[in-house]
């Protein structure tokens, strides 16, 4: 009498069509079922080989899950909208939506999700830089397609993160190079012709980002100690039509364009909390 493979084991058997098949319990489905994936090949040994490869795919936490065939465009929209917006700042999601929109799915877009490789990537940040895009842009798409494929690595949805084994083109950073006091006393002359020069001379004199002197409120003035509180940012509006793209302009120069982004948005990071003082 023949033995029988403990409940969740491998099996090997000859088919009745003649081909062998190899049958390997990897996890569970959605609804809580068995995921017992399937090999059928004319070569025992070839099944055999598979079998052994979906055992250590299983037990190194390498196997895709079984589900929705993700392509690059629907993931990335997916990752957009649903696991990074609620959980960035409006000022990096704004970012990482031009790498998806601009670049990632008219480049990559087509291919499915798990059978993306390094050097398609390689490739797109070459057109891109073949094209007239700088490297530092070309750095950013870099670094959004490694975060959504990080999270499709660590839900089951690919084996690996194929933008860690990419090449990125390399960006050379320029050293900052300080104003001279010439040249910051002819920028607060430019500015104080302005209405907002005040915010130039306050920028200049604290050390504050751009976006911060704009964001600053009266009620951030505290008098009786002469300091200031950077509680927040002013960023860059980022519009969307409100015509339906009828109108034949930019999002921002449509005349029924909508806000995507507040007025004022949390500091660059909660170092930039800050009490500052001549």
């Amino acid at each position: 009498m023949g033995t029988r493979n403990p409940n969740r084991a491998s099996s090997i058997y000859l088919g009745a069509n003649g081909n062998w098949h190899g049958r390997v319990t990897v996890g569970y489905r959605d609804d809580g079922s068995l995921d017992r994936r399937h090999v059928e090949r004319k070569s025992k040994a070839t099944v055999i080989a598979r079998v052994r490869q979906l055992e250590r795919d299983r037990d190194n936490g390498n196997l895709r899950r079984i589900g929705q065939r993700w392509t690059v465009e629907s993931w990335l929209q997916h990752w957009l909208e649903n696991i990074a917006r609620p959980s960035i700042r409006d000022s990096s999601f704004n970012a990482y939506r031009v790498a998806v929109n601009k670049h990632l799915i008219p480049g990559l877009g087509k291919h499915r999700l798990e059978r993306l490789e390094p050097e398609h990537l390689e490739k797109l940040y070459q057109r891109m830089i073949k094209s007239g895009a700088r490297p530092g842009t070309a750095h950013q798409v870099h670094r959004t397609i490694r975060a959504a494929l990080g999270q499709a690595q660590r839900r089951g949805h690919v084996s690996r993160n194929v933008a860690g084994l990419a090449k990125p083109p390399r960006v050379q950073v320029e050293p900052v190079r300080p104003y001279s006091v010439d040249e910051v006393q002819r920028i607060l002359k430019a500015a104080m012709r302005r209405p907002n020069g005040a915010r130039w001379a306050i920028a200049l004199a604290l050390g504050l980002r751009q976006g911060e002197a704009a964001g600053l409120r009266w009620d951030d003035l505290d008098l009786e100690t002469r300091s200031l509180r950077i509680r927040g940012t002013r960023p860059r509006p980022v519009y969307e039509h409100g015509c339906g793209g009828t109108c034949g302009r930019k999002a921002g120069l449509c005349p029924k364009r909508i806000r995507l982004n507040p007025e004022v948005g949390e500091p660059k990071s909660q170092a930039g909390r800050r009490v500052v003082s001549p």
